[in-house]
């Protein structure tokens, strides 16, 4: 893993301390601010990802839809073909 400097609050790593020393969920600080960072990417992705949505067009959704429901369909009449 590579290492990165930071500039965090004094008052924030006191808090994250706190917690990693009375509550034992993370091994370190080092552990916690990874898990605050990944947790914060999800937060944003899925942001983001319905902010796209949002945007999409259900016309072309509704014939996307369609599309793949034939073509689940054709798979599913082919999926028994050459099985006597």
């Amino acid at each position: 893993m590579k290492h990165y400097s930071l500039v965090i609050d004094p008052k924030l790593v006191k808090q994250i301390d706190k917690l990693v020393k009375e509550h034992g969920l993370f091994s370190s600080r080092s552990d916690f601010i990874r898990d605050a960072i990944r947790a914060r990417l999800i937060e944003v992705r899925k942001s983001l990802l319905s902010k796209e949505l949002e945007n999409v067009d259900e016309e072309e959704l509704e014939k996307e839809e369609k599309v793949i429901e034939t073509a689940m369909e054709e798979l599913d009449e082919h999926k028994y073909e050459g099985v006597h």
